[in-house]
């Protein structure tokens, strides 16, 4: 199970979504609490500054000899109406409500102070509701003994507003998370187009076309750096790339001759009958040999160079000796295309070079010398 989830969670589009959604619906949930939370607070405050201004008024027509029935009817009528009851000292029941009939209200879990005491209680009908109990002046409640006035009304309104209430908030709360998880789904796809038109261009490049670059103008700053380091990248695959097709070429070029040379030779030598033609023929494949390995070498060195891996090694170099040496290898190609190759008098000459890239250069001059020369030159 923790290896599926851990491959399901690989993709980098559901690990957004997941966090978006958990994170917007963690805010939903916070937010629908505190908001339930401050509107029970706000029934409740409304519904105990009812009943505080319901106990004013039953208080003050006590005091004043007047009987609370007789003006306020919701005190005489039975079933969903108010209650109030009066206690002495004692906790005896001096006065309460027609509409308590025979049963008094239940008394407040502790005696109220100097401020009103707000409590929940089961009504003399057996509907729930709300009572406040506060201390009177003695005698101010129409009888002297009276020492704490308790007031109730139903909360079944109250009650159901609640829940109406939470129904709202809970069936908002699931539409915006629902909405929430839509928008994030839209909004990651939409930011990981970039990604994937990148991831494109990236499988589309071939080394047989040329490197395009991955960093343009309309790529996101994010993904800048990550094109930027992917261009150095394939640059550097395609040089290694074309230094390995350039150093192909050059091997086929540069065994060639040496190639059509050892062939002849060995053809003589083969047909027999003069030791000293099939001596010369041996040494001239031998030579052609020499050279093959030579050019190989100087092939390598140049790649090895070019790559960053070597540098080259300067050491005290005679031209006029690499020049003959290369103009005899040269003699029988130049036989084919020229009567001969001239030689003008060549004074000593040292310089300090790399000795195998001196002798690729030297020797890709002349032969280019020789192929491309005029038929009479």
């Amino acid at each position: 199970m923790w290896s599926l989830e851990r491959g399901w969670l690989k993709s980098i589009r559901r690990r957004l979504i997941v966090a978006l959604v958990g994170g917007l619906g963690s805010l939903l949930v916070v937010m629908f609490l505190l908001l339930d939370q401050m509107l029970d607070h706000h029934l409740y405050a409304r519904l105990d500054a009812q009943m505080q201004d319901r106990a004013r008024a039953v208080g003050a027509l006590l005091a004043s000899g007047t009987p609370v029935d007789a003006l306020m009817p919701e005190f005489r009528e039975h079933g969903h109406t108010d209650f109030y009851t009066i206690w002495d000292r004692q906790g005896a029941v001096l006065a309460r409500s027609s509409s308590s009939g025979e049963q008094a209200l239940a008394g407040p879990p502790q005696a109220p102070a100097d401020a009103p005491l707000y409590y929940d209680l089961t009504l003399p009908d057996g509907h729930r509701g709300r009572a406040v109990a506060q201390r009177v002046v003695p005698g101010h409640a129409g009888d002297p003994r009276a020492a704490v006035l308790t007031v109730a009304i139903e909360r079944t309104d109250v009650d159901m507003l609640e829940r109406r209430i939470h129904l709202s908030l809970l069936l908002v709360s699931l539409l915006a998370a629902l909405g929430a998880a839509a928008l994030a789904i839209v909004v990651v796809n939409r930011g990981l187009r970039p990604l994937l038109r990148l991831g494109t261009r990236v499988a589309a490049l071939s080394p047989e076309t040329a490197q395009v670059p991955l960093l343009d103008a309309a790529l996101p700053s994010e993904l800048a750096p990550l094109a930027a380091a992917l261009d150095r990248a394939f640059g550097r695959l395609y040089d290694a790339l074309e230094r390995e097709r350039r150093f192909a070429r050059d091997v086929a070029h540069e065994l060639r001759t040496p190639l059509a040379e050892i062939r002849t030779s060995t053809e003589l030598a083969l047909r027999g009958g003069d030791a000293g033609r099939a001596a010369a023929a041996l040494a001239i494949s031998l030579a052609a040999v020499g050279r093959m390995q030579r050019s190989v070498d100087g092939l390598l060195a140049l790649a090895r160079y070019e790559s960053g891996q070597a540098e080259p090694q300067p050491e005290p170099l005679e031209l006029r000796a690499l020049l003959e040496q290369q103009l005899q290898a040269l003699g029988r190609a130049a036989s084919a295309r020229a009567p001969g190759i001239q030689r003008e008098g060549m004074p000593e000459w040292w310089t300090s070079s790399d000795a195998l890239l001196l002798e690729r250069i030297v020797a890709n001059l002349l032969q280019n010398a020789v192929e491309y020369a005029p038929a009479d030159g």
